[in-house]
């Protein structure tokens, strides 16, 4: 008997922890000096970007590793310790932004079963998969809309690009890692992979399925192992989605940014007028991106936080620009009793009035028989499944939803009507209209193709 692998996140995490220590709320005990080191990477911001910027940037003294032309920014490596003083120097130049390193993902809980027995010759979803049952993909299926013709791309961990639940609706051609260290996009982690499966694992006999079966994947790997991942990384890969017709962005991930400034996993300061550069060039991003057609669906967070901006911080990216925010819901008990309410809020979810609406991601209560249960199965790596709970699972199934509505209307919608169909579909769960636990409503499949 195999043993099985249960993830969980833990719904009651120290901020700290999460942005790699209390060190990271510390201020400088100095100013530091308008130097860089050589390797120091940077975002370079420009209010226009010159002629033969790269030229110019190598003529400062550093080297240059992609334009992001869209948004007036530049990812280079300072190569001389002058190399912040001599860009001022170019025209239109605005801002250099430390290209900071992050953890963007919670801590995962994790368990190992022996005895557990899902059957390999059963699917797991006449059993497990809960979720697709709240928010009735189903009835979709039934319908007739799988995603088909519906390109996703998956910003995250990578993702199994052998696991058979996977590999059929996988671009592999398509998909890139802006890991230097992780140069292809197999997933060393196995958020990734649970992440693409809520949106389209395969309708194939095997294992589980997804919201949109037949939706096309691009995995796009912006974290490393470790779940960490530079600010640069994002947001090129979120052009590059655009550049390559993805219809929908998934982003299950975010990572705590203090208006104020930190201090980066790397121990680099990021002074507030920095983050505040970088927090224009996300929205600037985004707002490029639904200018271009595609729709950005986020993850509310997993920290029982009630609203944008607590203490000074904001989830990056949810709260930030026109994401969609998704907030988690979940049942309590499903292990022992199929017949349990499934759309409790989730114990660990953020709100407040950044939600645009609520998608199952699992609710968590050890001092229950199989609590595990109430999470998200799906894949993970290894060619295997595993139990995931949080918004990062909630996000997907947002972002499968919006596949089969992108589907019904003829495979190409504007990120606007995109939504409408989301909320005049969603199932309005807390106080009428949009509240801060549910958003616009817990998001549903069937009705959201419905003629």
């Amino acid at each position: 008997m195999r043993s099985r692998i249960v993830w969980g996140l833990v719904w009651a995490l120290a901020l700290g922890a999460l942005l790699g220590g209390c060190s990271w709320f510390t201020e400088p005990t100095a100013v530091t000096p308008k130097s860089a080191l050589p390797g120091d990477e940077y975002i370079l911001s420009f209010t226009r970007l010159p002629k033969n910027v790269e030229a110019k940037i190598a003529a400062a003294g550093g080297t240059v590793h992609a334009v992001l032309g869209a948004i007036g920014a530049v990812l280079v490596t300072a190569e001389s310790a002058d190399f912040l003083v001599a860009v001022e120097g170019i025209s239109g130049f605005d801002v250099a932004i430390p290209d900071a390193t992050v953890h963007w993902l919670p801590d995962l809980r994790t368990m190992a079963f022996d005895g557990e027995h899902i059957g390999s010759d059963e699917p797991f979803y006449n059993r497990y998969q809960w979720d697709m049952r709240a928010i009735d993909a189903p009835g979709a299926w039934d319908a007739g809309f799988t995603g088909e013709g519906v390109r996703v791309a998956v910003l995250d961990t990578g993702i199994d690009v052998a696991h058979p639940d996977l590999v059929p609706n996988l671009n592999l051609e398509l998909s890139k890692s802006y890991v230097p260290d992780e140069p292809s996009v197999d997933d060393l982690h196995g958020h990734g992979s649970n992440v693409a499966g809520i949106i389209a694992a395969a309708d194939n006999g095997v294992g589980v399925i997804g919201v949109a079966p037949n939706a096309e994947i691009v995995a796009l790997k912006v974290l490393s192992a470790t779940g960490s991942g530079d600010f640069g990384w994002m947001l090129e890969a979120i052009l590059y989605a655009v550049e390559n017709d993805v219809d929908i962005v998934n982003m299950s991930l975010g990572a705590y940014i203090d208006k104020g400034g930190f201090y980066d996993d790397d121990g680099t300061w990021v002074t507030a007028i920095e983050v505040a550069a970088f927090l224009n060039l996300v929205a600037k991003t985004v707002t490029y991106a639904e200018q271009q057609g595609v729709l950005i669906v986020a993850s509310a967070g997993n920290d029982a936080l009630s609203g944008q901006g607590d203490s000074g911080l904001l989830h990056v990216p949810s709260d930030v620009g026109g994401t969609v925010c998704v907030s988690a819901t979940g049942p309590f008990g499903w292990g022992t009793d199929m017949t349990v309410y499934l759309d409790d809020f989730a114990v660990y979810s953020n709100s407040g009035p950044q939600v645009d609406f609520a998608a199952p991601g699992g609710n968590y209560d050890p001092t229950l028989p199989y609590y595990w249960y109430d999470f998200v199965l799906n894949c993970t790596n290894e060619q295997w499944y595993a139990w995931y709970a949080g918004t990062s699972q909630a996000a997907p199934h947002v972002a499968g939803v919006a596949a089969l509505i992108v589907e019904a209307n003829g495979g190409e919608m504007r990120p606007s009507h995109i939504l409408r169909a989301l909320r005049e579909s969603a199932d309005d769960l807390g106080k009428p209209g949009q509240d801060v636990y549910y958003g616009y409503g817990r998001v549903n499949a069937a009705r959201a193709v419905a003629p």
